[in-house]
C-alpha cells in the first residue's frame, strides 16, 4: 500500500490560482490572520460570494482546529497541524482542507459526509437541528454541525479522500466548492 505523499498532492494544485496554502500548525492567531486576508482578497472579487467563501473556510478550519491528530509541541502549547487550501478558479473556489485521524474514526467521517450529501436543501437544515440537540461526545465539539453548515452555504456536496498514512492514522482530505455564478447564491 503506498503512503500518502502530501507534497505531491500539494504540487498538483496550481500556484496560478492559489488564494491561501498553509500547511503547519494551527492557531486561533493565525486562524484570525488568514480570515483578515481572506476578507481583503475576497471583497475586491466580489463580496457575496467573498461572504460564503470566508463562512466555509472558517467551519472547515475549525475542524481542523478541533479535531486534527497531529500535534505541534511548543513549550506548553499543542496545536494541532493541518493544511488549508484556497484554489481559485474560472467558475469556483475549492476550499480543501486536510489534517491527520485515527484510521478507526474514518468509516464515521465517511458516513457522516454521506448522509450530508444525500440530503437537499431542508434536510441539511433538519439533520442540523437533530445534531444540534444530540449529545454531544468528549471527541466531538460539534458533531458534525460545520460540515452540514458548509454543505448548506456552497449548495454543493462534500467531498471526501482519505491515505493511509502509516498503521494508526489516514490524512482525511475535505474538500469544497463554491460556483461564482447568480443561481448558486440562493440561501
Amino acid at each position: 500500500m503506498d503512503e500518502f505523499n502530501f507534497f505531491e498532492y500539494h504540487a498538483q494544485i496550481s500556484q496560478d490560482n492559489i488564494v491561501l496554502s498553509y500547511k503547519g500548525p494551527l492557531t486561533d492567531v493565525l486562524l484570525a490572520e488568514f480570515i483578515r486576508d481572506i476578507r481583503e482578497k475576497m471583497q475586491k472579487e466580489d463580496p457575496k460570494i467573498g461572504k460564503k467563501v470566508f463562512a466555509i473556510f472558517m467551519e472547515l478550519a475549525q475542524n481542523v482546529l478541533y479535531y486534527s491528530k497531529e500535534e505541534n509541541l511548543f513549550g506548553e502549547n499543542k496545536d494541532k497541524v493541518g493544511t488549508l487550501v484556497i484554489v481559485h478558479n474560472e467558475d469556483h473556489y475549492r476550499l480543501i482542507t486536510g489534517n491527520l485521524v485515527f484510521k478507526k474514526d474514518v468509516p464515521i467521517l465517511e458516513e457522516k459526509c454521506e448522509i450530508i450529501n444525500s440530503l437537499d436543501r431542508e434536510g441539511l437544515r433538519e439533520y442540523k437541528r437533530q445534531l444540534r440537540n444530540a449529545e454531544k461526545s468528549q471527541e466531538s465539539k460539534g458533531a458534525g454541525i460545520g460540515l452540514v453548515q458548509a454543505a448548506l452555504t456552497s449548495s454543493n456536496p462534500l467531498e471526501v479522500e482519505v491515505q493511509d498514512v502509516g498503521e494508526h492514522f489516514a490524512f482525511f482530505i475535505l474538500s469544497v466548492s463554491v460556483k461564482k455564478t447568480a443561481e448558486e447564491m440562493g440561501e
